[in-house]
């Protein structure tokens, strides 16, 4: 039993430094309240961009969000779990302001120029309330051509999503991203909320394989 542990633990460290799909830690005592309306923000936001969730999954966090409050621990994890499945990345910031990226569970797979729109998942644990910013060696300015660049990605900053993030132990986010050239393309995405606030050891980085189809 032992070696099969060790074994599961040598896997689960290989796929997570190859930036494979993975679910994300759970948040404890994350407030209902406060999720249930980022909910709300969330798909609305993602109906007015034209990227709504799978309507399943909308479907379900609809019924969180209206009768969740009956039993708001469990609540809370469902939507957790619901909203983590479209996930690209989670952060964590630890109490030292110290940020973290990991790979999420949702598909890396884009279309040649358009626009896709995924989540992020952040732990915040500094109580944060700086933007949240994303760069990449893969990634060009908005609009210009920068040779070896072929990827845009912004994170989604107006209404009604904060132009910050509020501090909350949980926060979800939105990740707009358009790739400009087709096939399997890795992109090392690498995230702070200021300068000093990149972890040790490069862990605010994290390596993504897009499948970039065309059109």
């Amino acid at each position: 039993m032992a070696k099969e542990i060790v074994v599961a633990m040598a896997l689960a460290c290989m796929a997570a430094m190859a930036g494979e799909p993975a679910a994300l830690p759970l948040v404890a005592d994350a407030e209902f309240e406060d999720l249930r309306g980022q909910c709300q923000r969330i798909m609305q936001s993602l109906e007015e961009m034209k990227s709504p969730l799978p309507a399943d999954t909308a479907k379900a966090l609809q019924l969180l969000v209206r009768d969740g409050s009956k039993d708001p621990v469990n609540s809370v994890e469902k939507m957790q779990k619901l909203l983590d499945a479209s996930c690209l990345i989670g952060v964590s910031i630890n109490p030292e302001s110290r940020v973290k990226a990991a790979r999420g569970a949702a598909a890396a797979d884009l279309r040649l120029g358009r626009t896709v729109v995924v989540l992020i998942k952040v732990h915040n644990e500094a109580g944060v309330t700086h933007p949240l910013k994303i760069a990449s060696p893969q990634m060009r300015s908005p609009g210009r051509a920068n040779a070896g660049a072929w990827l845009e990605a912004e994170v989604v900053a107006r209404p009604p999503l904060p132009k910050k993030l509020t501090g909350k132990k949980l926060e979800y986010m939105l990740l707009q991203i358009t790739a400009h050239e087709a096939g399997k393309r890795e992109a090392t995405l690498k995230f702070d909320v200021g300068q000093g606030t990149q972890d040790l050891g490069f862990r605010a980085e994290v390596p993504v394989l897009f499948t970039v189809k065309r059109r």
